[in-house]
């Protein structure tokens, strides 16, 4: 796994000072057996805050595991937590008046859902639904705000927004790639490099709703690129990029 991957994992337990006393805090709090207690390990809103802020957040954090296919939230709920997928995949969408899906990314483990959180009357612009099952820890805005009192917690998120707005960026120019083989390969590009895996784990109809293309139109040029020796189908829907210099060339020049 590349160390940007290994960077991506790496949470407040990385910090030689408080690793000790925050392990006993958690011990001491006996909280969530299925992920023993480290819901905000790897959270980066949270980093750097001190330890008994950190404790505190886990004793009031909720732990649920949905099955495949169940909703987070629905498009118009309103905001009021932070949501945190421990493990699985999820999906956020919207639907047009045609009841056609717009995928408009897909999460994995250790990231977060909290856009809008500390606006007032905020709702949701999209649908959260578990292409796993998936296991979900949640943290009322209001328990957050009475928590957090830290220019370190202000700061991370300024950079987590700024990341926001790039990504944002980044998928409008995806999506304005008139070339559907181009488009395709920046859209493997973005997921490869936002995988917890090394391989891209999707089936099709992800992947058309992601690029707004047909599903016939991206198993062709998947199996073009397969045929160039660009990717490699593993399956029913995981894909392995073996040339990733060929697919940046291919977006960035077509």
């Amino acid at each position: 796994m590349s160390e940007k991957k290994d960077q991506k994992n790496k949470g407040i337990y990385q910090a030689p000072k408080n690793k000790e006393e925050l392990k006993k805090g958690i011990e001491g709090l006996k909280i969530c057996e299925d992920c023993g207690g480290l819901c905000t390990e790897s959270v980066p809103i949270m980093e750097g805050l001190p330890v008994n802020a950190q404790v505190s957040l886990m004793e009031h954090s909720v732990h649920e595991t949905l099955k495949k296919n169940s909703y987070l939230f629905r498009e118009g709920e309103p905001v009021d937590s932070i949501c945190i997928i421990r493990k699985g995949r999820v999906k956020l969408c919207r639907y047009d008046s045609l009841g056609r899906e717009q995928i408009i990314t897909i999460l994995a483990d250790h990231d977060i859902i909290w856009e809008g959180m500390f606006l007032d009357g905020s709702i949701y612009p999209y649908s959260a639904v578990c292409l796993t099952n998936a296991s979900i820890c949640t943290i009322h805005r209001d328990d957050f705000i009475k928590v957090v009192d830290n220019p370190t917690a202000a700061m991370n998120i300024i950079i987590l927004l700024s990341k926001k707005l790039h990504d944002a960026n980044e998928r409008n120019m995806l999506l304005s790639t008139k070339d559907p083989m181009a488009r395709l390969a920046g859209f493997l590009m973005y997921r490869v490099d936002r995988s917890v895996e090394d391989d891209i784990v999707l089936k099709l109809d992800d992947i058309a709703a992601s690029v707004n293309l047909r599903t016939e139109t991206v198993s062709r040029k998947l199996r073009e690129m397969e045929k160039e020796g660009l990717i490699q189908r593993l399956g029913h829907a995981r894909i392995k990029v073996l040339d990733r210099d060929a697919l940046r060339d291919i977006y960035i020049y077509q």
